[in-house]
């Protein structure tokens, strides 16, 4: 066989270029921590690696969702609280205003009332990010539409309109949003209602808890004829059983809210559970992941060192080969 220096050339070029190509490889490797790089490093485990994947990215997607509706569960829970709160005092205000030493002070009682009920819009216009959390899935001011006398472009809104014997104050709390309900995907087959609708806590159609409370304030604040009560004025035996009987109205909508505030924390629990679980599924697909494409960083440096040593071997023995002379083969 004729040997040339040609050929010894390119035979000793090829030998390099490929341990270069497979040093960097391995260093790539190394670098990212990926096994693969290409298709044809792994094609069989091409189809495994897309779908764990996928199923990571589905499950993330799940799990952040539940983020923002536990963090909309904390707000909700939050208003509840404070709602009950207000209307606990509402209770205490009428009971103390029945005592016989307090009835020639209800005007001062009726003020402490109005108050409160500002109180409770306020919670009642509780919101999460954008999101007013008890308007149902009219809950963002872009989407509430108001009506003369309203003017905010809040849920809950206490407006004043003609008077009448009913309502010699004409005050009304006005209601903007919706009492459907709103839903988040879950799980591929799951969902989960976010919302705690108005009608849950503040009773028919989201203002009947409002209703109660103001006609509590027109009882304490207007006599029997509809004008306003000054200082040292008695109410009748009428006004008096009113009274009475709407702060047991306003016990029961207490009840109401606290069975609300336990809702809540029913479908926070779940909620919970569910989030944990789903961390649980995606530390395991990760792992099963990890196992088809993470690198081997111990044998992959081995691998490294071995055609380093390979490259420098070839390069000395290029340079001897590369030396010999046409004496050198004639000899």
């Amino acid at each position: 066989m004729r040997v040339t220096l040609q050929s010894l050339s390119s035979s000793i070029q090829s030998t390099l270029t490929e341990l270069t190509a497979r040093q960097a490889a391995q260093q790539m490797r190394l670098a990212t921590g990926q096994r693969i790089l290409h298709l044809s490093d792994a094609p069989t485990d091409m189809a495994d690696i897309a779908s764990f994947r996928s199923t990571i990215s589905r499950m993330q997607r799940y799990s952040d969702t539940l983020d923002g509706a536990l963090a909309e569960q904390e707000t909700t829970s939050t208003a509840l609280d404070a709602i009950g709160t207000t209307l606990a005092d509402v209770r205490t205000l009428g009971t103390d205003a029945l005592q016989i030493a307090n009835q020639d002070k209800w005007s001062v009682f009726a003020q402490n009332v109005l108050s409160k009920i500002r109180d409770v819009i306020a919670s009642a216009n509780a919101t999460h990010g954008d999101i007013f959390v008890f308007a149902g899935t009219k809950n963002t001011a872009s989407a509430l539409t108001t009506t003369p006398p309203e003017k905010d472009s809040t849920p809950y809104e206490l407006v004043t309109t003609a008077p009448t014997p009913t309502n010699p104050s004409g005050l009304q709390v006005r209601f903007k949003g919706n009492t459907e309900p709103r839903y988040v995907q879950t799980g591929d087959a799951s969902t989960e209602q976010v919302s705690t609708t108005a009608d849950k806590v503040f009773g028919s159609g989201g203002t009947a808890v409002f209703d109660t409370l103001i006609a509590l304030y027109n009882t304490l604040a207007f006599n029997a004829d509809g004008t306003p009560r000054g200082d040292g004025q008695h109410p009748t035996p009428e006004q008096l059983d009113a009274v009475a009987a709407l702060v047991k109205q306003i016990a029961d909508a207490t009840t109401v809210v606290n069975q609300a505030a336990a809702d809540v924390g029913i479908r926070t629990e779940r909620m919970t559970r569910q989030h944990d679980q789903l961390a649980e599924d995606i530390t395991r697909q990760r792992d099963f992941l990890s196992q088809l494409s993470d690198t081997d960083v111990a044998e992959a440096t081995m691998q490294l060192q071995r055609d380093q040593i390979a490259y420098e071997y070839s390069l000395k023995v290029g340079a001897k080969l590369l030396s010999i002379s046409l004496f050198d083969f004639l000899q």
